[in-house]
Parts: structure tokens; C-alpha cells; sequence
């Protein structure tokens, strides 16, 4: 499993943007597991991350939950998608979700920890460098992604975390976009 120190030293913030820690007052009274705090502490998070993802330290990135099922307090917000869904950690689990704002906010799998999530990260970038390199600049806008390397992150995505590619979780909706445009 990536560690935060991992995670710092194979994000390339020239290439990728800086990363944004999140303080010991942001995270001092939110119910996360140590470990989940320490990561964001030290590793903290991409500003922003491909897929149009946005990420925020601030703990006054606020939201309404209107899922019957869980509580406001199920879940810390670290940034959104682009569709302007919250990405959260759910505290019970340290689960990374999205509340599907489209759907009543449902709460979609995106991976099982904080450490996976960001290791997904690192691949994804890795996987559009490749794309850029083979077929040009524009290579990931235009969806113009060669079939063995959509394969090629399938395959790493699976072995970080089986359970992200199930249907209807993020990366398996991602990665199908992706394959079927």
C-alpha cells in the first residue's frame, strides 16, 4: 500500500500541480482513523487530479446530504468531481465515495482507502502521459487513448484495488467512458 511518503515522491507537482496538506486543526475533531489524518497531513492532495477532480483542505467545504440512509456526519468532504459531486471520506470506513448529486446523492464507490485512491491517482496521470506520448498533446481530450493502455490501467487499477472496478463505481464508469467514446 502507497504510503504518504510514496504518494509525495511520485506526484510530480511541476508536471501534475502542487499538492495541498491538510492541517492537524483541519482534521483535530473530524472522526477519521489515524492513519487517513496522517496521510492527509503529510501526503495531502493534488489542487486538482485527472479526472476533473478539485480538491479543498478547508473543513468549511461544507455540503447537504439528502441520503436517507447516512448522516452529514458519515462523511468528510475533500474536494469534488467535475460534475460538481462531493468527494468525501467516509468516516465509518475510511472509504473514498462521491455523493451522486444527480441521484439524490448517492454514495458511489470510489476505492477503499485514502491510499488507494491516491495510487489510482498516480496511475491515471501515468496512463494520459503514455496516451500524450503516443498519439499527441490533445490525446486524452480527444479520447484518443490506445486500447492496450486503457487494458494496461484496467489491469493496475484492478491490482490496487479490485472492488473500484465493479459496475457502477467511479473508476469502472471512467474507464468504460473512456473505452466506448
Amino acid at each position: 500500500m502507497l504510503s504518504p511518503f510514496e504518494f509525495r515522491q511520485k506526484w510530480d507537482p511541476v508536471k501534475n500541480g502542487k499538492l495541498i496538506n491538510f492541517s492537524f486543526v483541519d482534521l483535530e475533531e473530524v472522526s477519521l482513523s489515524t492513519e487517513v489524518k496522517m496521510f492527509l497531513i503529510e501526503a495531502g492532495l493534488p489542487e486538482s487530479a485527472s479526472p476533473y477532480l478539485e480538491f479543498r483542505t478547508s473543513k468549511n467545504l461544507s455540503f447537504k446530504n439528502y441520503n436517507n440512509s447516512e448522516s452529514i456526519d458519515d462523511y468528510f468532504c475533500i474536494g469534488t468531481t467535475g460534475a460538481g459531486d462531493f468527494i468525501c471520506v467516509k468516516t465509518s470506513s475510511g472509504n473514498i465515495v462521491y455523493l451522486d448529486s444527480g441521484n439524490q446523492n448517492r454514495e458511489v464507490f470510489i476505492n477503499s482507502s485514502i491510499n488507494q485512491f491516491t495510487e489510482c491517482l498516480l496511475f491515471f496521470s501515468s496512463m494520459i502521459d503514455k496516451a500524450i506520448e503516443t498519439n499527441g498533446e490533445d490525446a486524452y481530450l480527444d479520447n484518443n487513448i490506445p486500447s492496450e493502455l486503457l487494458d494496461w490501467i484496467m489491469n493496475e487499477i484492478t491490482r490496487i484495488d479490485s472492488q473500484s472496478l465493479r459496475g457502477g463505481n467511479f473508476w469502472n464508469v471512467e474507464l468504460e467512458d473512456l473505452k466506448n467514446e
